[in-house]
């Protein structure tokens, strides 16, 4: 799983029209997939891209907000730094590195998708934000995102702006649109 620098998720019954979406935007955008699969959870693509999947992002999203369209079957794309084991200890001490990029006048929030873990997903946000002693927490309008996306055993870790993290139905809203589920 290390290898992959990007989720992306969708419908578990949509996977083929998904996978075409994914590959249409990443190549649209003049990037090369070197890899992709399913994870181990449904509806969760594992995407390895040639480049920065943080720049591949925001050329989507710069595109999307002239043809909304180009997105409907999947959810959120999500660069991965880093990966860890899904213990407690890895992601604190993943989450504390990401954390390092966060100014002290910089305001942040965590984006956290637990799938398969066996701890309750307030309890893990509360176990992941506490050592994070930098800058302020704003959850509307955060300069950076700390976004923890845990996959069974493993957990992808990123530290984010704004414009590199795609959430489909926030885009939507932001266009004027309705969301798509």
């Amino acid at each position: 799983m290390e290898r992959y620098n990007l989720l992306v998720t969708f419908h578990p019954n949509q996977a083929g029209t998904a996978e075409r979406e994914v590959r249409n935007r990443i190549e649209g955008a003049g990037y090369t997939i070197e890899h992709m699969e399913h994870s181990c959870v449904n509806g969760v693509f594992c995407v390895q891209v040639d480049g920065d999947a943080k720049e591949l992002i925001k050329s989507i999203r710069r595109e999307f907000m002239d043809a909304p369209e180009m997105l409907y079957h999947t959810f959120h794309w999500v660069p991965v730094d880093t990966w860890v084991e899904a213990t407690e200890e890895a992601m604190i001490e993943a989450v504390k590195e990401a954390a390092e990029g966060i100014g002290d006048h910089e305001s942040w929030k965590m984006h956290v998708h637990k799938r398969h873990h066996p701890k309750h997903s307030e309890e893990l946000m509360l176990l992941l934000t506490d050592p994070i002693l930098k800058g302020k927490v704003d959850l509307r309008h955060p300069q950076k995102i700390i976004a923890v996306e845990v996959l069974g055993p493993m957990a992808g870790i990123s530290l984010l702006e704004k414009d590199q993290i795609i959430d489909v139905n926030q885009l939507r809203l932001e266009v004027g649109l309705t969301q798509i589920i």
